[in-house]
């Protein structure tokens, strides 16, 4: 189960987003603008589109949407993990996923400041802070898939959760981009 900590920080960062709209109402072709150079479109409507917040939100909201729900599915992964940790019995996989633990403990950290970055209009921090908290994420894939460290070659037990980060994060980056003005 998530911590109090992190529960506290998610109702903060809901009630910011609920707050950063201007009441201005998304169209379907601002979403659509977002969701349609995405990697998986139906994915982005399910996480992003239908997003109980998404009818309201402009821009600069469904931006900040976007990395809320990629906060919360790290979160979900990171209750995954401690499951999956008081489960496995190999090893090796207890020392890969105790790695990845780590690793997805700082990719929420990184989403949570691209959130506020976010907010704040720092738009290149933003992406950064996103990149960043991909990487984390990808080395915890890499890891099961290709090493470091003695073992086989795995799948991780959090392989969907990871996928789900990767394409969310693409989302984040899409929605990020159109707020940087253009020159």
């Amino acid at each position: 189960m998530a911590s109090f900590k992190c529960l506290a920080c998610m109702t903060i960062i809901s009630l910011l987003v609920s707050y950063s709209f201007n009441g201005c109402i998304a169209d379907p072709a601002l979403i659509d603008s977002i969701c349609r150079p995405s990697v998986d479109y139906a994915f982005c409507i399910s996480f992003v589109g239908n997003d109980p917040r998404a009818p309201t939100a402009n821009l600069h909201g469904l931006a900040l949407i976007s990395i809320s729900v990629t906060a919360i599915s790290i979160q979900d992964t990171q209750d995954k993990i401690y499951k999956l940790l008081h489960q496995v019995k190999d090893p090796v996989t207890l020392s890969r996923l105790r790695r990845c633990q780590s690793d997805y403990n700082e990719a929420l950290s990184n989403f949570q400041s691209s959130f506020t970055a976010t907010s704040r209009n720092s738009f290149f921090e933003a992406i950064d802070l996103v990149r960043t908290g991909t990487n984390k994420v990808i080395g915890c894939h890499n890891r099961f898939r290709r090493g470091p460290g003695p073992g086989p070659i795995a799948t991780s037990p959090i392989d969907v959760n990871d996928s789900n980060i990767f394409k969310l994060s693409g989302i984040i980056k899409i929605a990020v981009d159109k707020l940087i003005p253009k020159k």
